[in-house]
């Protein structure tokens, strides 16, 4: 069953702040969680919870969700000058004017000297560099991806890069591997163990101790990312 999603608002301590509920098989009863750097929170719900049911309980919560979002940082928009990290290495922002003589045979973007050149008008910037940053790591998983596939002889129905938050990366049981997009900003090798993760999940849809051996077969990083991504991986959702 595939899952079904909505957004809805309430407003808390005078701001509005949206309400996403997704219904999903497997959950068993109503869990609240607030979205990282957005006056936003997410409700999972078993499927066909009552919407008034759903509601009462996120306004039950308010206390809780005002007092989350006080601590909750805004995520800054992408600006020329600021500092990213791109495979966990940090590179300055640089944005050149479109039609400038300089670069001319350079593409829209691209990564020099732990730089990110941007050509763009200053208010697409952001934009230019989510676009930029989406197709970097798409590049980089779909490569590992297949390369770890093609060792097992396992087939990859299709990969998809999202904005998820609760999870780094999924595979389902038809074969079609999910990564969030946010892991551009760690280290190769932590990017590398999420692949190699979810590509082992083709042979053991479970962790067991044959899929752990599989997982140290496709990657040699496997408890120094783990590590890493307990330790970091909150930061990597401030970044936009």
């Amino acid at each position: 069953m595939a899952k079904q999603s909505s957004a809805h608002s309430t407003r808390i301590n005078g701001k509005e702040v949206e309400v996403r509920i997704q219904s999903h098989p497997a959950s068993r009863k109503l869990s609240l969680r607030l979205i990282t750097g957005e006056n936003a929170v997410k409700v999972v719900s078993p499927p066909g919870y009552p919407l008034r049911e759903i509601l009462d309980f996120v306004s039950r919560q308010h206390d809780w969700i005002a007092r989350r979002l006080e601590q909750n940082p805004e995520i800054p928009p992408y600006h020329h000058g600021m500092t990213i990290p791109i495979l966990g290495k940090d590179h300055r922002i640089i944005r050149i004017e479109p039609g400038t003589a300089a670069n001319k045979n350079k593409g829209a973007a691209w990564l020099e000297a732990e730089q990110l050149f941007i050509k763009s008008h200053e208010e697409h910037l952001p934009r230019r560099v989510s676009d930029f940053l989406k197709g970097e790591v798409r590049y980089e998983i779909t490569l590992r991806a297949r390369e770890k596939s093609a060792k097992i002889e396992k087939k990859i129905a299709g990969i998809r890069i999202k904005d998820t938050t609760s999870r780094w990366g999924s595979c389902s049981s038809s074969g079609n591997l999910n990564f969030s997009w946010r892991l551009i900003f760690t280290p190769e090798a932590v990017l590398d163990y999420v692949v190699a993760h979810e590509v082992a999940h083709l042979v053991h849809m479970n962790h067991s101790p044959d899929f752990w051996r599989l997982v140290d077969q496709l990657t040699s990083s496997r408890k120094t990312s783990q590590r890493w991504l307990k330790q970091h991986g909150s930061r990597l959702l401030t970044y936009g």
